[in-house]
């Protein structure tokens, strides 16, 4: 997919330029086959943001600082870092992070509301704000609980990627989702190598000969026509032949579209498909050390009605918000003893039923730490099925087992993602 720049304004600093070139170097040889667009110097309020990373798992705010050393620092305070110089005040790098993630969660409100309606605005309140060091920066612990304070961290080049593989941002972005974004933002984009404005691709010259083609082409379509109609009105006979060819004609074509909207106007799972989505499962599943689940019918019933259901009434959750339907409460019309355990991850997105959407839900659910525990658990057996973009997975064991209470209904916006959103829950009885 490749990397693309964007700015708000122009690098004044060596030291910002040579990180970054890092932080390209290691973006691209681990994100080779996703779209990450690096902006930099992006203007937000009162205050400028050094460098946002916007991946598909969404923006990640990188406060750029060249030193390398002991880093010092709580929520209230000074900080410090001790390299080896010595000591160098700082000013309370989380102070300054919260404001420049609030001051972009802001900007990116209308933005999203426009133009990403599918991610929920508690998602947005995910966004990243990080403090990016030079290499050999330590930050003891002891200091800042990361674990309650989920959005900042304190990275360098030795860290920043393992930092990145586990997002909790609860959506995905497509491309036309990034765009949007960096339009909203009004950035340019540039070349990182010399500074260089991208300018748009150049106006096709062979415009105006195209259009005359079409002109003469309708000329000859116009002619052809009119030599038609003087046969029926000059040749005896002509019409009533004309007429009873075209009349066949309609009802080849009729019976034709009527037999290819059956197969082509696809708009829920089959059977088939959910097995390919649980191959799909089971295939990462293996790789983590982890036993296969094995496909079940009823297991398929019971995803497929829960996604007619959220399609019917046009919601992503576990409990319809207005008939109060669930999976436990729809389980025993499958055949499902009552006693069993149901587990659902739920997925939605805005453009309906589309070729692999089963595969996208999967892809969408791993994302999220809550989603992709589940789909990790013990279960015995299950399916995934999809109806008018929007998708349930049910997991079936007979006995409680350990399982996770995290994960939130998420929305992805289809890529090219989602992403509207994916969705993962847990339905206990």
């Amino acid at each position: 997919m490749g990397i693309r720049f964007f700015r708000g304004e122009k690098i004044r600093f060596e030291h910002e330029y040579h990180q970054l070139k890092e932080i390209v170097e290691l973006i691209r040889k681990e994100y080779q086959k996703e779209p990450v667009y690096i902006l930099t110097n992006v203007l937000v309020a009162n205050r400028q943001l050094d460098c946002v990373l916007l991946t598909r798992s969404g923006p990640i705010i990188l406060e750029l600082k060249a030193f390398s050393g002991r880093v010092q620092g709580l929520e209230n305070g000074p900080w410090d870092v001790m390299t080896k110089d010595g000591n160098i005040p700082l000013p309370n790098l989380f102070v300054q992070a919260k404001l420049q993630r609030q001051d972009l969660i802001d900007r990116l409100i209308p933005i999203y509301e426009e133009h990403l309606p599918h991610i929920n605005g508690n998602n947005l309140r995910k966004l990243r704000s990080w403090i990016y060091f030079s290499r050999g920066t330590v930050y003891p612990d002891g200091q800042i609980d990361f674990r309650r304070v989920k959005w900042f961290r304190i990275v360098t080049a030795d860290s920043l990627l393992d930092t990145m593989r586990f997002p909790d941002s609860g959506y995905t972005l497509r491309i036309q989702d990034m765009d949007a974004i960096v339009n909203g933002l009004h950035l340019e984009e540039y070349e990182l190598s010399n500074g260089h404005s991208v300018t748009p691709a150049p106006a096709d010259t062979n415009q105006s000969n195209r259009l005359s083609k079409g002109f003469l082409a309708a000329i000859v379509i116009g002619v052809v026509i009119c030599a038609i109609i003087l046969l029926l009105f000059l040749v005896p006979g002509a019409k009533v032949a004309f007429l009873s060819s075209v009349n066949g004609i309609i009802t080849v074509v009729g019976g034709l579209i009527s037999q290819g909207s059956r197969e082509f106007i696809k708009v829920e799972s089959t059977p088939a498909d959910s097995q390919e989505a649980m191959i799909y499962l089971n295939q990462i599943r293996v790789s983590g050390g982890i036993l296969p689940v094995p496909f079940d019918e009823q297991a398929y019933q019971l995803a497929l009605a829960r996604a007619e259901d959220m399609a019917t009434y046009r919601y992503l959750d576990y409990k319809n918000p207005e008939t109060g339907s669930t999976a436990i409460l729809m389980k025993s019309r499958f055949g499902i003893n009552p006693w069993d355990l149901i587990i659902e991850c739920a997925y939605g997105q805005w453009n309906g039923y589309t070729f692999g959407i089963e595969k996208d839900a999967i892809d969408a659910w791993l994302t999220d730490e809550g989603n992709r525990d589940r789909l990790f658990s013990p279960i015995d057996r299950g399916a995934i099925a999809c109806s008018h973009g929007y998708c349930s997975f049910i997991g079936i064991s007979p006995q409680p087992k350990s399982l996770t209470d995290k994960g939130e209904p998420v929305f992805v916006e289809q890529k090219e993602v989602p992403p509207e959103v994916n969705v993962t829950g847990t339905v206990a009885q």
